[in-house]
């Protein structure tokens, strides 16, 4: 049961805890008092405003009854190593002056992470950009990255002027 989450690397272990508690239908008093840890810590790991130390995280798996050495501990290192990467990744992007706010108007183009969103990001732009948006994304991504995600995009959406700007552009 508690291996699918050892993996996670998107989940803060506090949710993860939280999710168990839920599920076992234990309190983090309850909780807290078969630790040995502090109600206010239990309640600080859940809300992700204090990190796990080795030794809460193998009390309160004790506690719990989770085999695995560790799991929070590890569940928390995973979460922070993919926070750290998405986060350097939100600061590789092209030239945002080159993109009109139109462009990216459902979403605050600050916040897009271009690397793991780059799929949508050339599609929107090769629909919906002018010429400057559009060299600008060739100047990122380059040709062969913008070739293969518009061969792979099967949208009818919009579907002529996307194949229109890849002729004239890529």
């Amino acid at each position: 049961m508690y291996e699918e989450y050892i993996k996670s690397e998107r989940t803060p272990a506090g949710k993860v805890l939280e999710h168990i508690l839920r599920k076992a239908k234990i309190t983090q008093k309850q909780l807290s008092i078969k630790a040995g840890v502090y109600p206010q810590r239990i309640s600080e790991l859940i809300n992700g405003t204090r990190a796990f130390t080795i030794q809460q995280s193998i009390a309160i798996e004790r506690a719990l009854g989770i085999g695995i050495e560790g799991y929070f501990y590890k569940i928390q290192a995973n979460y922070e190593v993919y926070a750290y990467l998405t986060e350097k990744e939100r600061e590789t992007h092209p030239d945002l002056s080159k993109f009109s706010m139109a462009l990216f108007w459902d979403t605050k183009i600050e916040k897009i992470n271009w690397i793991k969103n780059k799929e949508w990001v050339i599609q929107r732009i090769f629909e919906y950009g002018n010429s400057q948006e559009i060299e600008e994304a060739i100047r990122f991504y380059g040709k062969e990255t913008i070739q293969a995600v518009l061969q792979d995009t099967h949208s009818k959406w919009k579907k002529e002027t996307r194949e229109k700007n890849f002729k004239e552009f890529v």
